[in-house]
């Protein structure tokens, strides 16, 4: 069980019981800080850190974690394999893999032909939502496969970030459809005054689904109860 009721532990546990989750995010909740405490808690648990980024998602969350923590680079950068697709600025950033096609078909072969099976890896998909922006008709057929391969092995964790209030309601359905843990950041707004809110819609501890926490990141991540 999750202990005092904590949403980061809850978000943790959660993604290492089933996969994939999904951080329905939209702009001003600084999902970046999220993911900063969110992987730096998950990652000494498993063998492998895999980031896939689509459209340089990960070269612009990378430049704002830098400038906020310390140690950004030792979270994001020690060990990591990086997989850039339809990438232009991530060139320095040593990749394994560059991929630059919008074919799902082709991408997701030459990441399992460069991944393999990988055991007790966790996996971050960064930037789905710009390359489906650009490709509409490609996201719908890249996800099932990216996860279909990211998920073949033993004890893999993937956590996928969407922006979803850049699609219709079909299409965020069907990303909705794939994710056993959906996590849902947002802002709330009241008059003059703006709040972080974190929504759990679905996850493993089912009596705190669709509960909900105001919550800042700065000068940490802290939770606070609604009502």
């Amino acid at each position: 069980m999750v202990s005092n009721v904590n949403p980061l532990e809850l978000i943790v546990e959660s993604s290492k019981r089933v996969t994939p989750t999904i951080f329905n995010h939209e702009i001003g909740s600084d999902i970046e800080s999220v993911l900063y405490h969110v992987i730096k808690s998950l990652k000494p648990e498993y063998k492998e850190f895999v980031i896939i980024s689509f459209s340089d998602a990960y070269a612009s969350i990378i430049r704002y974690l830098e400038s906020v923590y310390e140690d950004a680079d030792e979270i994001f950068k020690k060990g990591a394999k990086l997989i850039s697709v339809v990438s232009f600025f991530e060139e320095n950033l040593g990749q394994e893999l560059l991929i630059q096609t919008k074919d799902p078909e082709l991408i997701v072969g030459r990441i399992k032909t460069n991944l393999g099976t990988k055991n007790n890896t966790l996996f971050l998909v960064l930037g789905l939502d710009i390359f489906g922006v650009r490709y509409p008709g490609e996201l719908v057929m890249l996800l099932p496969g990216l996860i279909r391969v990211l998920g073949g092995g033993k004890n893999n964790n993937i956590i996928i970030t969407f922006n979803f209030k850049a699609f219709p309601e079909n299409i965020t359905e069907i990303v909705n459809s794939f994710a056993l843990n959906l996590f849902k950041f947002g802002v709330d707004v009241k008059g003059s005054e703006i709040k972080r809110k974190l929504t759990v819609i679905r996850s493993v501890f089912v009596e705190y689904n669709l509960k909900s926490w105001y919550y800042t990141v700065y000068p940490e991540l802290r939770f606070f109860p609604i009502g």
